[in-house]
């Protein structure tokens, strides 16, 4: 009997998937080899602290003192008649809503004028990046002394064009408008980069055609740019809401929570009951509610977000 040349890779082939390291299984076993340490990672660093704080949320526990009695659902009781945690919650909230927004705007503007290679270009754009690469703490320390009431950079320059000293950190009305501003210039450059990337990634024909159509420059930026960078946005909107709700380290470093409560976030608020006054049960019930309106938020945020097919 004659076997052909083609037979024979056909029959390795199936000769080959019967055994249990086949050739599909060797490569599904290569690949979960790549991602094994990211798995590990996020089994010891996410998933075993997440379940260690829900179990600490349940007893009385401190970290002196360790656990105590379990009280099952008393801190969640406890906290829906905690005043200052709604206040944090509205606080965190309010920075949410000033920073994203402004963020996302500002970051796709100057995406669109720096998308295009030209003179000086890259000189904004390395200016533009660089605070992203600043180590948080030392942004806000600088940005602190810039503030300052008498001796501020930021005074200064009010002074030189007529406008009064203002009092921003220490004011409760001015407070966390003027951290916002601090973090919006921040992190700039992440937003900026993603849709950068983002904008470079959508074809020029599209743009070419529109405009043979008979289309400005605005329909095109409304009725190709945006819908095409829509995942885009999505991914930066949810990531940026994420960690603007985590916020803590300006909070921290700047006002510790003040004027009158005016800047303490639900983070900073954790951290005081946990570490402050030792109540890290109560903390860890709060850290849990948090994780459940990050996901809440991150979930309604794509839903929103997500492009219509």
């Amino acid at each position: 009997m004659v076997i052909s040349a083609g037979t024979v890779p056909k029959v390795r082939q199936q000769a080959g998937s019967q055994g249990i390291l086949s050739w599909r299984n060797r490569q599904l076993l290569i690949a979960f080899l790549f991602i094994l340490p990211a798995l590990i990672n996020f089994t010891i660093f996410r998933y075993i602290p997440i379940l260690a704080t829900i179990r600490a949320s349940l007893y009385q526990y401190s970290l002196l003192g360790g656990y105590k009695d379990f009280i099952g659902l008393d801190h969640y009781a406890r906290m829906l008649a905690d005043e200052t945690f709604w206040h944090s919650l509205r606080v965190t909230t309010l920075f949410v809503l000033y920073k994203v927004p402004i963020q996302i705007v500002l970051s796709l503007a100057l995406a669109v004028f720096l998308q295009r290679e030209t003179v000086g270009t890259g000189v904004v754009r390395s200016a533009i990046l660089t605070p992203m690469v600043t180590s948080i703490i030392v942004v806000s320390i600088i940005w602190a002394m810039m503030y300052h009431s008498q001796q501020g950079l930021i005074q200064s320059m009010l002074a030189a064009v007529g406008i009064p000293r203002q009092a921003f950190l220490s004011d409760a009305t001015r407070a966390l408008p003027a951290i916002t501003a601090m973090m919006v210039w921040k992190d700039l450059g992440f937003s900026l980069i993603i849709l950068l990337a983002g904008l470079k990634a959508i074809p020029e024909t599209y743009y070419e055609a529109a405009l043979v159509d008979g289309a400005n420059h605005w329909e095109a930026f409304r009725r190709i740019t945006i819908p095409l960078l829509m995942p885009v946005i999505m991914f930066v909107v949810v990531t940026q809401a994420v960690f603007s709700f985590q916020v803590f380290v300006p909070v921290y470093q700047m006002t510790k929570g003040g004027p009158l409560d005016a800047t303490k976030v639900l983070v900073y608020y954790i951290y005081q009951q946990g570490f402050l006054f030792q109540d890290m049960g109560y903390a860890s019930a709060i850290t849990m509610v948090t994780l459940v309106i990050l996901v809440g938020v991150s979930y309604l945020l794509m839903r929103w977000l997500r492009p219509q097919t």
